[in-house]
């Protein structure tokens, strides 16, 4: 199943308040909380480590423009 940058935010956003916080759910996958927020607010794009965190695999594609 296919998400959108804004619906793995939205993921990530409930994964880490069933967590308890951002800072918990980072811990416990070895990422900077920091990092996580920019992620939440958008600030940043899903990262390898956060798809895989949340059971998913990151896939840039590319189209012909037309």
């Amino acid at each position: 199943m296919e998400k959108t940058a804004k619906e793995v935010r939205e993921s990530l956003k409930a994964a880490c308040e069933a967590s308890g916080s951002q800072i918990e759910w980072a811990k416990r996958h070895k990422l900077s909380g920091a990092f996580v927020s920019d992620v939440i607010r958008g600030r940043r794009d899903p990262s390898d480590a956060i798809c895989k965190a949340l059971g998913l695999k990151r896939v840039i594609v590319y189209r012909t423009a037309t």
